[in-house]
């Protein structure tokens, strides 16, 4: 099957890309070398937003350094008690940070009204699943019994992240109603890897894809899930049952192994009677809207997330 055109302002930004900075076409080669980790945790520094004060927060996190999880919190500048998003970075379960995503974060905290909480989880291959799954849930554990604190509305929280952390929300999301944890009124996934199998058509088929290929994904999985994929906390596109489950948003990109598996993900939501609205942006390679912002298909897809979520939020 032909891969599809890459929409031609991102395939401007790709032919320029500085790679030092962001792997945009070799990621299963930084990923082969943990040495090269540390440069890829934190982007270069985005702007301040004087619309939203960002702070630190460090909560009690059961295996986490020093029993220390820390929370990256994005408020905006206002009196008004808000809804909650609890938000996970991507990065393949091996790199990234809460600062490396601070641009979406801020955007959202801003557009969507609501205070974004940023879960600084520990990375594979040092820590494998189930540890960014078991610090994603312990933050909304948090934010569930302290929401207050932070000026957040403990009855709207929202679930949300990209890619890897497309995952792990999907996963906290999926903890919740088993556990009768924190309720959790919407989930936003952008470009989720849901599924440690890659069976997916998109996955087979586009192997050899600007920024996320195969190769790389395939690495990813074996330091995050070794023998673990069929887990639903893993995998959750093999959860057994999605009956339950909150709203949810999913955007995939075009051109992007993981497409599928958010398009099968948001099917058997549907299914299970979960109202679910599916967007796939045309033109696009996984991590569009971090990567290239400037891309006028980016701007639409971050524009969009925002109204999914303060729809949600601000019903």
């Amino acid at each position: 099957m032909p891969v599809p055109a890459v929409d031609p302002e991102i395939q401007t930004l790709l032919d320029t890309a500085d790679t030092g900075v962001f792997p945009v076409h070799g990621l299963d080669e930084v990923l082969a070398d943990p040495a090269r980790y540390a440069l890829l945790r934190d982007l270069p520094e985005t702007p301040a937003d004087d619309r939203v004060k960002v702070e630190d927060l460090f909560i009690p996190g059961p295996g986490s350094p020093g029993g220390k999880l820390r929370l990256r919190v994005y408020r905006p500048v206002t009196d008004q008690v808000l809804p909650v998003i609890l938000y996970t970075h991507g990065g393949a379960f091996t790199y990234g940070s809460p600062e490396a995503e601070e641009g979406r974060s801020l955007r959202y905290a801003a557009e969507a009204e609501a205070v974004v909480v940023s879960v600084d989880y520990r990375l594979a291959p040092e820590h494998p699943f189930p540890a960014a799954a078991d610090d994603a849930y312990a933050a909304l554990v948090w934010v569930g019994e302290h929401a207050a604190e932070i000026g957040g509305d403990a009855e709207r929280i929202a679930v949300a992240g990209g890619s890897a952390g497309g995952n792990l929300a999907a996963a906290t999301a999926l903890r919740a109603r088993d556990l009768d944890g924190p309720r959790v009124v919407f989930q936003a996934l952008t470009y989720p890897g849901l599924d440690a199998d890659l069976a997916s058509a998109s996955a087979r088929e586009l192997t050899d894809t600007p920024v996320l290929n195969r190769a790389a994904m395939q690495r990813g999985w074996q330091y995050y899930a070794p023998g673990s994929h069929s887990a639903p906390y893993a995998s959750p596109l093999q959860a057994a049952d999605l009956g339950g489950l909150p709203p949810a948003y999913i955007a995939v990109a075009e051109i992007d192994p993981l497409r599928d598996e958010g398009r099968a993900y948001g099917a058997r939501l549907s299914a299970a009677g979960v109202t679910t609205e599916l967007v796939q942006v045309p033109g696009a390679v996984h991590g569009y809207d971090l990567l290239f912002p400037q891309a006028r298909v980016s701007e639409r897809s971050l524009a969009d997330q925002v109204r999914a979520l303060r729809d949600a939020l601000h019903p």
